[in-house]
Order: structure tokens, then sequence, then C-alpha cells
């Protein structure tokens, strides 16, 4: 995963590239959702802290939806690799993260996320390759866009610089 453009994915992000992009995020009790079309060379990561938001109306009453919460990141990541040229035939899924912390102010909270995700990919018929979830550990991911490639460093204590942008990612 050396000769890809990286990209370093904070809470709440969705990103999706028909260029290979070695994509890095770091998950507590959120989930990441890798999709990878390997024909199309069309990928996506969304990650997500919530299963479900609630509206928040503004001044305006307009209502805002936010990434943070899977209802409405997954159909919006679908949807960007969609119009990249991805067939859902050829999307495979990775799901990692959704570790239990008592950092956590909600009840498994990780454990609904993993279930949000897998219920969301059944629901529209993407397959799961892989799956890396649960326990009381963190997780540092890095997956290439491209062909699908997953790294995932299971982490007991996630510090600081864990969190904190890599300077050899561009945080964009």
């Amino acid at each position: 995963m050396s000769k890809e453009q990286r990209y370093l994915l904070q809470s709440g992000g969705i990103f999706a590239c028909w260029k290979p992009y070695c994509v890095a995020t770091v998950l507590g009790s959120g989930v990441a959702v890798c999709l990878c079309d390997p024909i199309a060379k069309v990928g996506g990561v969304s990650h997500f802290t919530l299963p479900k938001s609630k509206e928040i109306k503004d001044k305006d009453k307009r209502k805002h939806m936010t990434t943070h919460a899977a209802e409405n990141s997954l159909p919006h990541l679908l949807k960007m690799m969609y119009e990249m040229g991805a067939s859902r035939a050829n999307i495979g899924a990775h799901i990692v993260g959704g570790g239990s912390s008592s950092l956590c102010n909600s009840k498994n909270i990780g454990k609904k996320n993993i279930e949000t995700a897998k219920k969301y990919l059944k629901k529209n018929k993407i397959q799961v390759v892989n799956e890396d979830t649960g326990y009381s550990w963190g997780r540092k991911v890095l997956f290439n866009t491209g062909n699908g490639e997953i790294i995932v460093y299971k982490l007991r204590n996630i510090r600081e610089r864990d969190w904190n942008a890599d300077k050899s990612f561009n945080n964009r």
C-alpha cells in the first residue's frame, strides 16, 4: 500500500474514489464499512459512530442529517460509488470496528453499529468478504480503494497520536 495517494478519514467521514487511495481511519466503538468494486476500481469508506441519528433543525427549520449515523452515511457512500461506475454485483465489503468501551455513555453502541452495518449490507445485497469487529480494543485501518486490500491493527489502548493526523497521510 505504498504507491497510492493517502487520505486520513476522520470520524463521521465518507470517502470514495475511482483512483487508488490508501485510506486510514482509527476506530473505537465506531465502525468503518470499506467497499470496493475491483473491476471498476472504485472504492470507498464510511466511518460512522452511531446507528441512527435524530434530525437536527436549525433556526430556519431546515433538516440536517449527520454522516456520523450509519442510516445516512452508508446510502450516501453507495450512491457515490455507483455514480463513479461501481456495480452492486462486484462490490465486496469489509466491516471493521465496533469495539466496546467503558468510556461510551450508551450501552452496546459498538454492537449496535455492527448490527446496523450488517443489516444494511444484507438489504442491499452487498457481500461481506471480511469482518473484524467487537471486543474491547480499538483498531487502526488501512484500506486500498483500488483493489480492496485491507490492513487492520488492533490497539489495546488508543493513543492520542492514533487519532491525530499522521504526517505521512494527506489530511484533506
